[in-house]
């Protein structure tokens, strides 16, 4: 005697994961990221100014 049941909702065959919808993205005008002004720039943010990317850190290996 077998007692699965039948399932509803978008799963696939042999899996019991059921996969949610993708999520809906708006483009608000309200949630834009500001611009940065920074296209120019050589270093990265979190890089100290006058120190070459990647100087100072610690050789791998």
């Amino acid at each position: 005697m077998s007692s699965e049941k039948p399932r509803a909702g978008t799963t696939s065959p042999g899996s019991d994961v059921e996969h949610p919808k993708h999520p809906v993205h708006s483009d608000n005008e309200k949630s834009k990221m500001p611009e940065r002004d920074d296209d120019g720039r050589k270093q990265s943010p979190s890089d100290r100014p006058g120190k070459k990317p990647g100087e100072g850190e610690p050789s791998v290996g």
